[in-house]
């Protein structure tokens, strides 16, 4: 086994004793520093017995008290309790100053190893702590830049020699006055992220924290070229601590933020990442939801009917391509204790293009509806041979055809959570030929984290129609997976399909929900 350089064995035999000397000598007094051109001083010598230290007589400038010596032949280097190392060469019965090392800097100890001449330098830190609890400080970031201790304006020294050059101080950096402290997320849970570092990492409660993605990535490797699945490192997230406790911590994500167990984090001055307006997509894979529209009909007409308008609908995104797949019934309808049969129903499945902000697609599905209006066919008669008619009766009636195909496009401008217009409309392909079959749309506006308003409405060929504004709320999160949202709005709805085309329509109040996985 090699045996490590003397320097090393050296400084670690010391270590304690150089910090026990440095504290005797920065307690002991100290006389004024002179040049090398300074006659001898007459200050009274420091009585070794409580200061640590001694007073070299021997020289030819009194350079004050010397609290630890080393030598190189006829060279001293000389740790002077008013700072810096003088550098003294011995000549006949006298000594001369070469130069002083490390001007203005407290030095405890000086050592000669291996050609090296090693310096203890003495130096300080600062820690933080927060007494909003007088009785249970707790560690605290810096919340402003610390000054820069100040220094007495020293003499010019001659160019720094190759050890001084080694020994000198770098400047500190921001970096270096906030230490990187790495934590993981180990649960997101109810729309929040829980941390495993707390107070005593720094993670205190009102702190920002930023979470960085480890998710698998397809990225160049450097190494060995080619490409490899290593972690996006993305900052998927900026968020206030909401609690905080001695090695753990909790925030809450807010719209567009996204956070996954295992995730990095870390303590920022970065601005909160949630976006009301314009929210990146949460990374969820499937959507349910269903909204139901019942209504009293107002008719005047003795009746007492009822209806409903009610959608059901079931998305799929996949996680790596933008691609949404979809399946809806939108609307099925029904009403009773009217005249006449109603039961409108509206299907479709296609795909979309999908990204953050916008969604395109296209799809098929059908129609289906009672027949109407109906109009009756008036057959006519030339009794009397002229060539005109002069007769008319009619005979059955002609329908309108309210089912059959339909070929669906679907448009969505802006963010799924956020600020946003949807449209979904279709072609219907009528026993009479293609029609416009349905239009439906909704403009959505974020409040707050947890609270948006909407508006919507639309109608179909088959015989049916709604309008309504309301208010949706997040639970459990803000779109990410496990989010269940609520809706609940005012509004007016009607179906008409039927021979006489008769109209059962009022004022409903519709409510719904949808869950994210």
């Amino acid at each position: 086994m090699r045996r490590p350089p003397a320097c090393i064995l050296a400084l670690t035999a010391l270590l304690s004793s150089s910090v026990a000397r440095a504290g005797d000598a920065a307690s002991a007094p100290t006389t004024p520093a002179v040049t090398a051109a300074a006659p001898p001083t007459t200050a009274a010598p420091v009585d070794p017995a409580t200061s640590g230290a001694t007073r070299d007589s021997e020289l030819d400038p009194d350079l004050g008290v010397v609290v630890s010596e080393a030598r190189v032949g006829s060279v001293r280097y000389l740790a002077l309790q008013q700072g810096g190392i003088a550098v003294v060469v011995e000549e006949g019965t006298g000594a001369r100053l070469v130069q002083t090392l490390l001007p203005g800097q407290a030095v405890s100890r000086v050592l000669v190893v291996d050609g090296r001449l090693l310096a203890f330098v003495v130096s300080e830190s600062v820690q933080q702590f927060d007494v909003a609890s007088p009785m249970t400080p707790v560690v605290a970031l810096p919340t402003m830049p610390m000054s820069p201790p100040t220094t007495a304006p020293s003499t010019p020294t001659p160019p720094p020699s190759r050890v001084d050059e080694a020994t000198k101080p770098t400047k500190p950096t921001k970096d270096a006055a906030k230490p990187r402290v790495v934590g993981r997320v180990v649960e997101v849970s109810e729309g929040r992220v829980i941390v495993d570092h707390g107070v005593t990492d720094g993670f205190v409660r009102g702190a920002r924290i930023k979470v960085i993605a480890q998710r698998l990535v397809k990225k160049p490797d450097l190494q060995a070229g080619g490409v490899a699945m290593l972690p996006s490192n993305e900052v998927t997230a900026v968020v206030a601590l909401e609690e905080a406790e001695a090695g753990r911590s909790m925030a809450i994500l807010g719209r567009g933020d996204v956070a996954m167990p295992g995730d990095l984090v870390e303590v920022t001055d970065a601005p909160l990442s949630e976006s009301l307006f314009l929210p990146r997509r949460a990374p969820f894979n499937w959507r349910f939801g269903f909204v139901a529209r019942p209504y009293l009909g107002i008719s005047g007409d003795g009746t007492f009917p009822v209806g409903i308008l009610a959608d059901g609908y079931v998305t799929y995104t996949f996680d790596d391509l933008p691609l949404t797949l979809f399946a809806e019934l939108s609307p099925v309808g029904t009403a009773v204790l009217g005249n006449e049969a109603h039961y409108p129903i509206v299907t479709a499945v296609g795909a979309a293009y999908t990204t953050d902000f916008v969604e395109i697609g296209l799809g098929g599905g059908a129609l289906v509806g009672n027949e109407g209006p109906c109009f009756p066919n008036e057959v006519s008669f030339d009794t009397d041979g002229d060539g005109i008619p002069d007769q008319f009766r009619t005979e059955g009636q002609t329908c309108e055809g309210n089912t059959g195909a339909t070929f669906n496009q679907v448009l969505r401008l802006g963010a799924l959570d956020g600020l946003h217009l949807k449209w979904s409309s279709s072609i219907f392909a009528r026993n009479t030929g293609f029609v416009f079959g349905v239009g439906r749309g909704e403009v959505a506006v974020p409040v707050s984290s947890r609270l948006g308003v909407f508006a919507g409405g639309g109608a179909g060929e088959n015989g049916w129609g709604y309008g309504e504004v309301g208010v949706r709320s997040f639970f459990g999160g803000a779109g990410t997976p496990g989010t269940l949202m609520l809706q609940a709005s005012l509004g007016g709805a009607a179906i008409f399909d039927g021979p006489s085309r008769e109209t059962i329509g009022g004022p409903s109040v519709a409510f719904g929900l949808e869950w994210r996985m």
